[in-house]
């Protein structure tokens, strides 16, 4: 019975940390209102972006110099920003479940753009140090 509970609840957690799920009942809520809810994560992302430039401009220029090239074009749209947020906040867990989709998705990767998934892995470790997770 453990042998068949254990990989399920596995699975389970991967897509949970991954946040590749929707709740459909969640989409539908918001499908009621769309340009209200999208104005308010607008807001709210201006409001954060605005309130913390003079300290991410000066903290910024050094480690992302000095960080490992990825070819941002080959994966989502929003991949490099979300992994800088979670390190910028120390979003330890976040980090770590990119290294499922890396892992997850290697193959199909190599296929559509003939480089596997090193230098992502490679700038997730550096984004693991510099939120300072141990």
């Amino acid at each position: 019975m453990k042998k068949v509970i254990v990989p399920f609840g596995v699975v389970g957690l991967v897509i949970v940390l991954s946040g590749c799920g929707l709740i459909p009942g969640s989409q539908e809520s918001t499908v009621s209102n769309p340009s209200e809810t999208i104005s308010e994560a607008k807001a709210s992302i201006s409001a954060e972006s605005s309130s913390k430039p003079s300290t991410s401009a000066t903290a910024s220029p050094t480690p992302s110099s000095s960080r490992t090239e990825v070819i941002w074009a080959d994966y989502d749209p929003g991949t490099q920003g979300e992994i800088d947020r979670m390190t910028n906040v120390g979003d330890c867990v976040g980090i770590n479940s990119y290294f499922g989709m890396a892992t997850a998705t290697e193959e199909s990767v190599k296929a559509r753009t003939g480089h596997g998934n090193e230098a992502l892995t490679k700038y997730l470790n550096e984004s693991l140090a510099l939120a300072k997770c141990n």
